[in-house]
């Protein structure tokens, strides 16, 4: 363990250090006032447990692992998707790959990454899984499936939760854009953080790798991020979740659901589980918090539905609140790249040994044998029956 950075709060202080004011403010962001993303922290701090310390015998070694989508997986957290995540730190995605295949938990890797899905796919191996952001035109999005699927990957996240483009105020601020524009500004920016700029210089510029060759050649920057943003523009419609299911044939999970409704459609389309997510608070100021909505999720669905949730868990601690709550499994995106950006190569493996760490204490204090248990050891005032 690195004794510098004992909680991902640590790493994140240092990454925002190295990586320049373009690329920071996309990562720790959300939108407009950005009162979702207080909300997501805020709700997180208001779950609470009952420990029980009589027991009948003791509960120092509590079980981590879980079984989702038929796979066993060594630990109840994953690594969820992040777009741009070669221009937060060059080289993320393929140092946090080898992290999900060596610690055995799965890993999104977003459409909108900087790195090839083949690349990802070669290191990640069974563990990787793909985010998918459904094309409106149904014969590029069939052909995009396609490539999805030859590649090798077994599960397709499809998000719905992007039917416009946003608008954030931290990112119009900086003028963000892939590859950053060249100004005074950037150029200060670059020259100001120099283990960025030379981990750039190793992996070289970044560029959304898996949309390229739906774009058309001879666009410029400006152009190009006009036609990728009229690409995905609209609601993912409930036929359009059922053309994908039909051409699909691994799992297929349906990620920003924030309702029992939603939760419902979705699996009546086909859905072999929900993913709740409010997108890390990137897309709605006046959204609710997964932790606000997963009890009525999980008690709306049948009990073997895999439930999956995210946005805001930055400790072990949290992992374990939104399992209480009803989740099966949770994602932490932005604390993966805080650890990359701030120790390096080893980063997602120290990020990794302090939510486990972090986890396991959490359960030994309250008396939990297992993650599964978790949900009988809320208190009284957490639960939302």
């Amino acid at each position: 363990m690195d004794q510098r950075f004992p909680s991902i709060d640590d790493m994140e202080r240092t990454a925002l250090r190295r990586i320049p004011r373009f690329a920071s403010e996309y990562l720790r962001g959300g939108i407009g006032r950005e009162a979702c993303l207080r909300r997501n922290r805020d709700a997180l701090d208001q779950v609470l447990f009952d420990p029980c310390y009589l027991q009948e015998q003791e509960v120092n070694r509590p079980a981590l692992g879980v079984e989702l989508l038929g796979r066993a997986y060594a630990l109840p957290f994953g690594i969820g998707p992040l777009g741009l995540s070669g221009l937060m730190w060059p080289g993320a995605v393929d140092i946090l790959a080898r992290v999900a295949s060596e610690a055995n938990i799965p890993m999104g890797l977003s459409h909108f990454a900087t790195s090839h899905m083949s690349d990802f796919r070669a290191t990640a191996g069974t563990n990787g899984w793909f985010q998918f952001y459904p094309a409106r035109d149904p014969e590029m999005r069939h052909a995009m499936l396609e490539e999805i699927a030859a590649t090798g990957f077994e599960v397709l996240i499809v998000t719905v939760d992007i039917p416009t483009a946003t608008r954030r105020d931290r990112e119009l601020r900086v003028g963000l854009s892939v590859p950053p524009e060249i100004s005074v500004s950037t150029l200060f920016e670059v020259a100001t953080h120099p283990r960025w700029a030379l981990a750039t210089l190793r992996e070289g510029t970044p560029a959304f790798k898996n949309l390229a060759p739906y774009v058309p050649r001879g666009l410029s920057m400006a152009e190009q991020a006009a036609f990728l943003t009229d690409m995905i523009e609209g609601h993912v419609t409930r036929d359009i979740l059922r053309d994908i299911r039909d051409q699909w044939a691994g799992k297929l999970i349906v990620k920003g659901v924030m309702t029992v409704e939603d939760a419902r459609t979705a699996l009546d389309c086909g859905a072999d589980g929900v993913w709740v997510s409010n997108h890390g608070a990137r897309q709605l100021d006046a959204a609710r918090s997964p932790v606000e909505v997963l009890p009525a999720i999980r008690a709306a669905l049948e009990p073997d539905i895999p439930l999956m949730a995210d946005s805001g868990p930055r400790t072990g601690l949290d992992v374990a609140r939104m399992l209480a709550l009803g989740a099966d499994f949770v994602f932490l995106g932005r604390s993966f790249i805080f650890a990359v950006a701030a120790i390096g190569a080893r980063g997602g493996d120290h990020a990794v040994h302090v939510l486990r760490e972090e986890l396991h204490c959490a359960l030994a204090q309250i008396g939990c044998p297992s993650v599964r248990e978790l949900p009988r050891f809320l208190a009284s005032c957490s639960r939302q029956d």
